[in-house]
């Protein structure tokens, strides 16, 4: 059952979402942040416009004239085939898709230079297009609007299309599909130009078209002059997004020249049809080699058959039904390899980026720590990669016990469960390593695993640990510092309860008096008995500020005391109490009970009161005995060596022996008692305990011989000597009235009530009394006429008694300041010491300890 609650505790379940998680994550997060190669392309134009349209226009020159030598050296070199399309038409499409707008005037005015360079070949070789009689201007300017409105309209829908796709879809994704896009609009708007040119054309006169070249094969001529100009828009936009590599091209250029050995197969007669085997050819390239150089291989390849041998420049009629199929069969032969470059180009670019998220994830794990681990569960083989053999110490083959046995024995069965258990498909777990550290903790580790059954039905896990040692630590360091701080504040409200029930004893008392008062009781006898339990209160107080303050706890006030005194305090503070519960205190001392003690008298009356008053409360009985002798004649054994000792006893129902042992606790007051029906906090005996070995005595129960419940207390008090005796009289002369009769005072305190009374107390021996009610009316007061003393309180609105202190200080004035506090919690004391009061004493004020303190310590 144990171990079932630790796999629980430890094991956290992972099985949703890991099976879509790993379909649709392609190692996106490391991925290349990849920018768009016609973006690269257009920003570089606009760095540089000048050198890079100079490159741009000399290759698309170059081209123009060395496909338009071709094709007037080839054959019929007739005007409206060759410009339907021209030859330089990409110059504009391309131009358009790349440049920026505000360059956009250089590739249409390229354009336009370009589309006149086949008249000036043909007047060179004596054609002279312009000289023939059929040319007319309006013929030029027609064919040159409907090449520069059909260029410009492929140009500006494939950059309209990639603005749009641009941010919705991957770079390299984004450039593909603008290769596609313009290879389908060039083949639709070029149908359409062709449609244009043929219907222009035929409101010629007739005479005239044979010359131009318009015939009945003038449309399927040009269609596929439109599907090979497509072809190689197509196959250029793809070679823009490749960057190969320098060993690639040196690799890949030669075989450039087997376009020359197939012209010089077709020469000697070997060899089909021209077109379909340079294509064929160009798509075997496109197939075998580097892809990122194939684009440029196979277009500069074509390039040169087509600029040597005049094939896909002029075409003929076609002769016969075979003809027209190796004619299609060329032209689908241009598409696959546009088809071959764009599914190789894609595939490579998806390649190399998972390669690369690979590399820079095994390079963040290795950073990180992280190991990976696989095993095969009915093999009972292992690999782990470096950073797991790091992380457990085995080699990069191992068996699954090898592994289980690096983590501790207690816990080894978890991750042999979680590994070759079928209940589960994916799980985490927190394990601690055999291994220890210096500070002597274990290492830990959390294992994130996933299994999946192969297709010979093998269970294998697939296993990513990290060490979270330190992580662990910090943790448990902060659970610990969290357990101690609710510790702390439990204590804190444990204190609270004590200081309400300690100073509801006394403060009832006083109640009780002052009704006596009221009934017309003898004042001279309820006055001892009120200033004995103001005393006691004012004890509580003190003994309060010390238990939530333990570092600054009071040195024990050891003077001589005569114990008879000290019992007959209890009984006058309890005496009423008792009676309106019908018990009677009574008090058995010894003849040695008159003798001096060296002792903290305050402190044993505080036990006494409570051992008493629990017996008042509790008991139900009708007597209570206060016994004192310093020999342990009459008591059960004690284990301590003390010399004074102290019992209280009743004769009430008795405490039952199971109650016995949680009975110093606070707030108990057992289950089964019948006393448990009565008030009380549960805290009076636990304060007793506390203060007893504070004393470094010893509290004890133990059965009263009346029947009811007794308390031994066993006290370390040794007799005072006379030596003792004298050295705990006051000394020093007494205050002179008369020197404290001429001082001015001024106190600032809040509370009217504490006001008047104090200054009723200290009119009686200082010559006047100032009141200020707050610290900022005590400030003007003093600067308007400095006392000879400031007493100020320290929690005042406006300006608290620290804050004024300070403030005299920093305007100069040195008069004695005795402060005042009635807290019995935090650092009151040290506020004002902090800022330099001469003395601070406890509220009420006792006027008679600070005539004393002055006398002792201030020249007035």
């Amino acid at each position: 059952m144990r171990r079932h609650d630790t796999l629980r505790r430890l094991v956290v379940d992972e099985e949703d979402e890991v099976n879509e998680k790993s379909n649709s994550d392609q190692g996106f997060v490391f991925r290349d942040f990849e920018v768009s190669r016609v973006q690269h392309i257009t920003e570089a134009l606009r760095r540089n416009p000048a050198r890079n349209s100079a490159i741009f226009m000399a290759i698309a020159l170059i081209w123009t004239l060395c496909l338009s030598y071709s094709a007037m050296s080839s054959g019929d070199f007739a005007l409206a085939p060759s410009l339907s399309p021209h030859v330089s038409l990409f110059v504009i499409i391309i131009g358009i898709l790349i440049y920026p707008r505000t360059l956009l005037w250089i590739p249409i005015a390229a354009q336009v230079v370009l589309f006149f360079v086949p008249f000036v070949f043909t007047n060179a070789a004596g054609l002279n297009w312009l000289a023939m009689p059929e040319m007319s201007f309006r013929l030029v300017f027609f064919l040159l609007m409907v090449n520069m409105i059909a260029g410009g309209l492929i140009g500006w829908s494939v950059r309209t299309l990639y603005r749009r796709t641009a941010q919705q879809m991957q770079p390299f994704e984004a450039d593909l599909l603008v290769a596609a896009v313009t290879f389908g609009v060039f083949l639709v708007v070029g149908y359409g130009a062709i449609s244009t040119v043929s219907a222009f054309l035929q409101t010629m006169p007739a005479a005239d078209l044979p010359a131009l070249g318009y015939n009945e094969h003038f449309f399927d001529f040009s269609m596929m002059r439109i599907v090979r100009a497509a072809t190689v828009c197509a196959v250029i936009l793809i070679a823009i997004q490749q960057t190969p590599k320098a060993d690639e091209l040196r690799f890949s250029l030669p075989f450039v020249l087997l376009f020359p050995g197939l012209i010089a197969l077709h020469n000697m007669g070997i060899g089909g049809y021209e077109p379909l085997d340079a294509a064929a050819l160009g798509a075997l390239l496109a197939l075998a080699l580097p892809v990122s150089a194939a684009p440029i291989v196979v277009l500069l390849g074509l390039t040169l058959f087509a600029a040597v041998t005049g094939a896909f420049l002029v075409d003929s009629p076609v002769v016969n039904e075979i003809d027209a199929l190796l004619r299609q069969y060329s032209l689908g032969m241009m598409v696959l390899i546009v088809l071959i470059l764009a599914l190789r180009g894609r595939g490579r670019h998806e390649r190399e980026q998972r390669v690369a998220s690979i590399r820079r994830l095994s390079t963040v794990r290795g950073f990180a720590g992280v190991g990976l681990f696989t095993v095969n569960v009915p093999t009972d083989t292992m690999r782990l990669d470096p950073a797991g053999q790091r992380l457990v110490g085995l080699p990069a083959e191992a068996c699954l016990d090898d592994l289980i046995g690096r983590f501790r024995a207690d816990e080894q069965y978890l991750l042999r469960h979680a590994i070759e258990s079928d209940s589960h498909a994916s799980i985490t777990l927190l394990l601690r390593l055999a291994d220890r550290l210096d500070s002597g903790d274990n290492r830990v580790m959390r294992l994130h695993l996933w299994a999946e059954t192969t297709v010979r039905n093998e269970r294998v896990v697939y296993g990513l640990m990290v060490e979270v040692t330190e992580e662990h630590l910090q943790e448990r360091a902060l659970t610990n510092a969290l357990n101690e701080l609710s510790l702390r504040q439990d204590k804190q409200k444990q204190l609270f309860s004590i200081v309400s029930h300690e100073i509801r004893t006394p403060a009832s008392v006083l109640s009780m008096l002052i009704e006596e008062m009221e009934n017309g009781h003898d004042s001279q006898d309820v006055i001892p008995q009120m200033r004995e339990a103001s005393t006691q209160l004012l004890s509580v107080l003190d003994d309060m500020r010390q238990a939530v303050n333990p570092e600054k706890n009071q040195p024990l006030s050891i003077k001589p005391y005569v114990p008879a005194d000290v019992a007959e305090r209890v009984r006058n503070t309890y005496q009423l109490l008792a009676k309106g519960k019908s018990i009677r205190i009574s008090l058995d001392l010894g003849a040695d009970s008159v003798r001096p003690m060296m002792g903290d008298s305050n402190r044993l009356k505080q036990i006494l009161g409570n051992l008493v008053r629990n017996a008042i409360i509790h008991s139900e009985g009708t007597e209570i005995r206060i016994c004192y002798q310093p020999s342990m004649a009459g008591l059960p054994p004690s284990p301590t060596s003390g010399t004074a000792f102290w019992s209280v006893t009743d004769d009430g129902v008795g405490i039952p022996q199971s109650e016995i042992e949680r009975l110093f606790q606070p707030f108990e007051r057992g289950s089964a008692d019948a006393r448990n029906q009565a008030e009380g906090s549960g805290l009076g005996l636990y304060i007793a305990k506390q203060a007893v070995e504070l004393l470094g005595g010893a509290l004890q129960y133990f059965d009263a011989p009346e029947g009811g419940a007794g308390y031994r207390l066993d006290l370390a008090d040794k007799a005072a000597s006379e030596q003792d005796i004298q050295s705990h009289k006051p000394k020093g002369a007494p205050v002179e009235s008369k020197k404290l009769s001429e001082l001015r005072v001024i106190l600032a305190e809040d509370n009217a009530l504490v006001a008047q009374v104090t200054s009723k107390q200290l009119d009686r021996i200082f010559g006047s009394i100032e009141l200020a009610e707050n610290g900022r009316k005590a400030l003007e007061k003093v600067k308007e006429n400095p006392p000879d003393l400031l007493i100020t309180d320290l929690f005042m609105p406006e300006m608290s008694g620290d804050e004024l202190v300070r403030a005299l200080k920093d305007e100069g004035f040195n008069i004695p300041v005795v402060g005042l506090t009635a807290a019995v919690v935090g650092d009151d004391i040290k506020r004002f010491e902090d800022v330099g009061a001469t003395a601070v004493l406890p509220k009420p004020l006792d006027v008679k300890r600070l005539a004393g303190l002055l006398e002792q310590k201030v020249t007035v």
